[in-house]
């Protein structure tokens, strides 16, 4: 009976370091998998800063990164998988921390202010995202974060005598977020510097005067 119950022990033991075993190679795993990403999309943001979006291929991307294109297929299945992870990037950088509703009043500003430093922070690979990002909206693969829908939220929030544009916040929200665009899309064509597509998205949110400037 003894000799069972030890017997029984050393077998959970074994079981037990066997299981911790499993979880530690899984948890390895999964961070290489992770750092792997990470270093595929840096080196796709390297492509795009030296050349164009047409430049972007599997095989160019496994040459930049030092590895197989079976590797980047792995990862991303086609080119759109790749721009649609870095747009992604952009996208959850500009949303992280956002605090709806606003303690301070001045969520509209915060999060005007912290989309411009997002995109212009890394601004060659900025603009041909958000092209490549519209090519991908259009042709509905592509489902990310409706920017009015946060705006929506952020002008509900305010006052009403400061609400931008109007005082219904859908007609707020949809009106700045057409301007927005308007400025998104003739910076990211090269219409707009970094500084005048600043100046742009501020002006659709009314958040400094015309005459001003």
């Amino acid at each position: 009976m003894l000799r069972d119950k030890l017997t029984e022990m050393a077998l959970a033991k074994i079981k037990e370091c066997n299981s911790a075993r499993t979880v530690a190679r899984q948890a390895r795993a999964t961070e290489e998998k992770l750092a792997t990403r990470c270093h595929l999309l840096e080196s796709a943001r390297t492509i795009l800063r030296d050349g164009s979006i047409f430049d972007l291929t599997a095989i160019s991307l496994g040459n930049e990164a030092g590895v197989t294109r079976q590797t980047v297929y792995r990862y991303f299945p086609n080119t759109e998988a790749i721009f649609k992870a870095l747009s992604d990037q952009v996208i959850t950088e500009v949303y992280e921390d956002l605090q709806l509703p606003s303690q301070d009043g001045n969520a509209l500003d915060n999060f005007v202010t912290r989309a411009i430093g997002v995109f212009v922070r890394d601004s060659i690979v900025t603009r041909q995202l958000v092209l490549a990002s519209a090519l991908g909206r259009a042709s509905g693969s592509w489902h990310q974060v409706d920017p009015e829908e946060i705006l929506l939220k952020v002008v509900s929030d305010m006052p009403v005598e400061k609400r931008p544009v109007s005082a219904d916040p859908a007609v707020s929200a949809r009106i700045m977020i057409t301007y927005f665009r308007g400025a998104l899309y003739g910076w990211a064509a090269g219409f707009y510097s970094d500084d005048e597509f600043e100046k742009q998205v501020r002006l659709a949110g009314r958040l400094i005067d015309p005459d001003l400037d």
